[in-house]
């Protein structure tokens, strides 16, 4: 019996050292769903980004689920065998030994493969190694020994010797095709030009769910849990105080549960004022990032067409001269068969051709005017995604701001006021595009 309540003594221990932590960390991570905008594939900047879409992935990397046999970008598996198992106790002051069914893990495995969010502007690589994924169920059943998937899910593993011949199979993951959500840090690939959202040492905060409610929703209740195991934790710890303060050293559940309560409100009340001033420092910290994000599209912008009309107004030039030159000799070998000389002959038209050909290999004016056409649309795309992004991480901004109890926070701190870009004044200087030769 001491060791039971040693056992719950220290337990409840735990939860004031431990559960105070993690349900600011939970309040943390809600805080960051709720105020985080979603971000477009396409308009993927580098650092924490919000992103909604479907699971993709390539030809052939899809994991086909053991069980269930559905393509998915995540999988994880676990097999219990249900065991009796002998204890003993105590009836009438004899021990007495009793046999009990327990379900035992006897297999469990992982598997997990490089995906693409994919929406309606693109698709971003994921890499969910390091990610807290929050699946969805596959399969749940509960075999006996007469049937063949009994060994076979289990990977060949034989019975124990206690075993009661019943098996539990459990199935989930993330399925191809399937809706996601994922919150992480972007950051530039390696092998491309190109952004991934992958683990990040610096930010904790890495998702995968089905959707942003089952995400909010999970956090919710973890936070919910380290609160009520703080809140045991408190009243036990004040318990243990007032029997130490008591001369009959009896403990008094009243003053226990008081004190307990007067404690636990501190800290909570305390750290909740604090995640909220820093929720709101770093919201407004985004909202500048978002900004100079609008900065550097734009300046990518001025940077790229130019040089994109250059090379193009380039092999316009060389494809009209080549044009020219090819009209030219057309006209001169016409001339010669008119006079019935050979003034220009055959050999030398042709060494004439292939030299301008090295020269200029692969002419296509019309090719190049498409890529700078392309190129100028995607820099608009990137710059109305980027403005776009930008509102809508002020409204969340001033929406947090101006709120009880967020504005008293806000007013002490003395936050500025997130502007949004108008219909006028916020246009960077238009970029001239001469194609003029």
């Amino acid at each position: 019996m001491e060791g039971v309540i040693a056992g719950i003594l220290f337990f409840c221990a735990l939860g004031v050292v431990l559960g105070f932590p993690g349900a600011f960390r939970s309040l943390r991570t809600r805080r960051l769903i709720e105020n985080l905008p979603t971000a477009k594939a396409k308009g993927v900047f580098i650092g924490l980004v919000e992103l909604k879409g479907t699971a993709e992935c390539e030809v052939g990397a899809a994991i086909i689920a053991p069980m269930s046999r559905r393509p998915c970008v995540y999988v994880a598996t676990s097999v219990e065998e249900e065991r009796l198992e002998k204890y003993r106790t105590k009836r009438n002051g004899r021990s007495v030994t009793r046999t009990r069914r327990v379900w035992r893990t006897i297999a469990s495995n992982s598997q997990r493969t490089l995906f693409y969010l994919r929406d309606e502007t693109g698709a971003v690589r994921v890499d969910p190694n390091g990610a807290n994924v929050e699946t969805e169920l596959l399969l749940c059943r509960t075999l006996n020994r007469s049937q063949p998937e009994f060994f076979d899910w289990a990977g060949g593993a034989r019975e124990a010797i206690n075993s009661c011949g019943r098996r539990r199979f459990r199935e989930v993951g993330v399925p191809l095709h399937s809706d996601v959500y994922v919150l992480g840090r972007a950051r530039v690939r390696t092998d491309v030009v190109a952004a991934e959202i992958a683990a990040d040492p610096d930010e904790p905060t890495f998702l995968i769910a089905k959707t942003e409610k089952n995400a909010r929703n999970n956090q919710d209740f973890l936070e919910k849990c380290c609160l009520v195991w703080a809140y045991l934790g408190c009243v036990v710890v004040a318990g243990l105080g007032t029997c130490a303060w008591e001369e009959n050293g009896e403990p008094n559940a009243a003053l226990a549960i008081l004190g307990g309560s007067a404690v636990f409100a501190a800290v909570w009340g305390a750290g909740s004022i604090v995640a909220l001033a820093n929720s709101l420092v770093d919201l407004r910290r985004r909202v500048d990032q978002a900004k100079s994000n609008v900065d550097v599209e734009l300046k990518r912008r001025s940077d790229l067409i130019p040089a994109l009309a250059s090379a193009a107004k380039c092999l316009a030039r060389y494809e009209r001269e080549w044009r020219a030159m090819l009209a030219t000799l057309r006209t001169q070998r016409a001339v010669v068969r008119v006079d019935g000389a050979e003034a220009f002959g055959p050999s030398a038209l042709a060494s004439r051709l292939f030299a301008v050909g090295e020269k200029y290999p692969e002419l296509g004016a019309d090719k190049t005017f498409a890529y700078l056409r392309r190129g100028v649309v995607d820099a608009e795309e990137r710059i109305a995604l980027a403005r776009e992004y930008y509102n809508n991480i002020a409204t969340s901004y001033e929406t947090r701001r101006q709120t009880v109890p967020f504005c008293y926070v806000a007013s002490f701190l003395k936050l500025p006021e997130a502007k949004f870009f108008a219909a006028e004044g916020f246009e960077a200087k238009t970029i001239d595009v001469d194609l003029e030769a």
